[in-house]
């Protein structure tokens, strides 16, 4: 998915979680293709707009 680059600043969001949280996001994005936990979380974040 490509984004425009003004909507980047848009995108940009500190995301706090713990250890084992971020565990979790890191076997989803796994089980679900992505490269790494930010896509995982951007899909999440994406999801709720």
């Amino acid at each position: 998915m490509n984004y425009p680059l003004e909507n980047h600043a848009k995108r940009t969001m500190p995301v706090c979680l713990t250890p084992d949280q971020m565990r979790t996001v890191e076997e989803y994005a796994k089980r679900n293709g992505m490269l790494n936990a930010s896509q995982a979380i951007e899909k999440a974040a994406g999801s709720i707009e």
